[in-house]
């Protein structure tokens, strides 16, 4: 019962997402300027987008590309070189995967609402993380490869859509293994629990 909830929960958010995406598309950049000058994001620029696009260049690398990552510089985060040109990449805090991130800690509330037990639902939430962190990764991958092979163009389709549904299927085969191979029912034993 509970895994349909979470299924439903998990399409739900999809057809929101879906619906509204072209709104999100064009108030994107319009949202991450607002939050910008929070300065909230400085240490997730400073020490998580480094990290992440080191990942990123290691993923680009099978496929003929030469990267270099440039942390500290502000033009950015690392450069594609390409017939001795380099092809400049700005990753910025809102490129690592946040709205994939939430849309997993929404239907992790959902999901885990069984009689499960505490160190499954812990396998459960890792899992969810560390393959959330590396669609996110490939993501990432996948625009750069766009930017790379095809034009910035097709980088921004991919961007702006393919990665809603990236998300969507990531979270029906998250769920799906989960349910299968991670979470534990937790064992009651009805004989005994009616006894005062």
């Amino acid at each position: 019962m509970e895994q349909k909830k979470t299924f439903k929960t998990i399409l739900a958010g999809f057809v929101i997402v879906m619906t509204l995406l072209p709104v999100f598309a064009a108030m994107n950049s319009f949202f991450t300027e607002g939050l910008n000058h929070a300065g909230w994001w400085r240490p997730i620029q400073k020490y998580i987008v480094p990290w992440q696009a080191r990942m990123v260049a290691v993923a680009i690398s099978p496929f003929g590309i030469d990267s270099r990552v440039t942390p500290n510089s502000r033009l950015s985060t690392f450069y594609m070189i390409k017939k001795g040109t380099s092809i400049p990449v700005d990753l910025s805090w809102n490129c690592l995967g946040w709205q994939s991130a939430l849309l997993l800690i929404v239907s992790l509330v959902a999901g885990l609402k069984g009689n499960y037990t505490n160190l499954s639902r812990a396998k459960c939430v890792a899992l969810g993380l560390f393959g959330t962190l590396l669609l996110n990764i490939f993501r990432m991958s996948i625009i750069a490869i766009g930017i790379y092979y095809i034009n910035s163009l097709a980088a921004q389709i991919i961007h702006d859509y393919f990665a809603a549904f990236l998300t969507l299927i990531w979270l029906i085969t998250f769920w799906w293994f989960s349910y299968t191979y991670v979470l534990d029912e937790k064992f009651i034993d009805y004989k005994n629990s009616n006894k005062i």
